[in-house]
This record gives C-alpha cells, structure tokens and sequence, in this order.
C-alpha cells in the first residue's frame, strides 16, 4: 500500500521511541512504551512511502528529538521546509508541562509548480507558524490538522500509522485499514527501500505491533 502509487502528499505520525525518565520502581516514566510499540529511527525510515517526483511530506516529530523528523524526510528524498507547532489548551504533564507538538513540513522536488497552498509563490501559506488547536484521543493528531495539510497539499494523500479511514485518503496502520505486512513483503523484494537490514527491524516491529499474526 505505501508504493500503490506515487503519493503527492503524505502525513507521518511515527511511533517514536524515546529514552523517557525511569520513576523508582524501574518503568519508564510517561513512556510512549507504554501505550503502543514504538519503532527506531531506523525502521521508520525503512518504511519509506512511494513519493511522486514533486510531493509535500508532515512528519510528526517528539520533543526530544525533532532531529529525527529531520533524518527521516531527509532519508525519504524531501527538503525540510518549516516547522509547525500544536499548542494544546491547557498545560501539560512533565517537569516544564509540555502541551505543544511539532510538525515538520517537507518538500520533494523543484518548488515551481509544486507550492504549499493555491495563492502562488508570493502569496503566505499560513497565517504564522502556532496553531492552537483542540486536543484529541491520546496521540491523535487534530482534524483542524488534517484540513490544513488539505487545503495546502494535492492528492493523491497517503496518511502513515493511521488511527482510522480518513475520507479522500489512503490510510496505512496497524489501527487503520492498512496493511502493514504486505508492503514489509514488498520491501523484500526490493520495492522499497533497499537496506535490508532495516526492512528486517522494520517487520519485526510490526510483526511486535500485530502481536505476530498477519
């Protein structure tokens, strides 16, 4: 599914594992581990979508690490292009109460005939670079999100680790009606992408995911 074709736009929101705060009993503090399977940067970067020769990339990135929202549109072929930030009502949890989250917003391929929005190369994308946007199911992006990424970005759109069948897109996950496993066979024939090596991290992660059945 992620090389069914060539996608002009696609929206990743990655399981990212971080190294989280260990409280005194020995588990991870307010760990992502704890709520779903997370995946290495490696194995996110492995699962490359098929990208059209001029196509818009968003990849949510984690606090920690925006660097590796860097490295995977980077590794996928896209020019990082901006960052947009998710304030959330209210504060957060943590030592400084995080309630915002990052967007890198990329770019394949030549800039002409390829902008972000229908207003020409002159003409703002967004009105500033902080939404304040409702919250959603834990890890849930917003729909407001979604609206933006529509009125910017041309279809065909592919959304990455999906939490349901979103309408006009096609959706890839394990809570979506994705299927995972056929583009890991994919993978191994040489479709994409080409370090063996991380293709076979990148299926024993979704194979963990699904709890091994396919």
């Amino acid at each position: 599914m992620l090389d069914a074709q060539p996608y002009r736009t696609v929206v990743a929101d990655p399981p990212w594992q971080p190294k989280m705060a260990i409280t005194n009993g020995g588990a991870p503090k307010a760990s992502p581990q704890l709520r779903y399977n997370t995946m290495s940067v490696p194995e996110i970067i492995a699962l490359r979508p098929k990208l059209a020769d001029q196509a818009h990339v968003y990849i949510w990135a984690v606090a920690q690490h925006v660097d590796w929202a860097y490295d995977v549109a980077s590794a996928w072929g896209a020019e990082p292009i901006i960052l947009l930030t998710w304030k959330k009502p209210g504060v957060g949890t943590g030592h400084f109460q995080c309630n915002t989250e990052h967007v890198l917003v990329a770019r394949k391929g030549n800039r002409i005939g390829n902008p972000f929005g229908q207003g020409g190369r002159h003409a703002p994308a967004t009105n500033g670079t902080l939404f304040e946007w409702p919250r959603a199911r834990h890890s849930e992006k917003p729909r407001e999100f979604f609206d933006l990424v529509e009125r910017l970005s041309p279809s065909p759109r592919l959304e990455m680790y999906a939490r349901g069948p979103r309408d006009g897109w096609t959706v890839w996950g394990n809570q979506s009606i994705g299927a995972p496993s056929a583009d890991m066979a994919k993978a191994r024939s040489g479709v994409h992408p080409r370090d063996a090596a991380a293709i076979a991290a990148a299926e024993a992660a979704i194979s963990r995911a699904t709890g091994g059945e396919e």
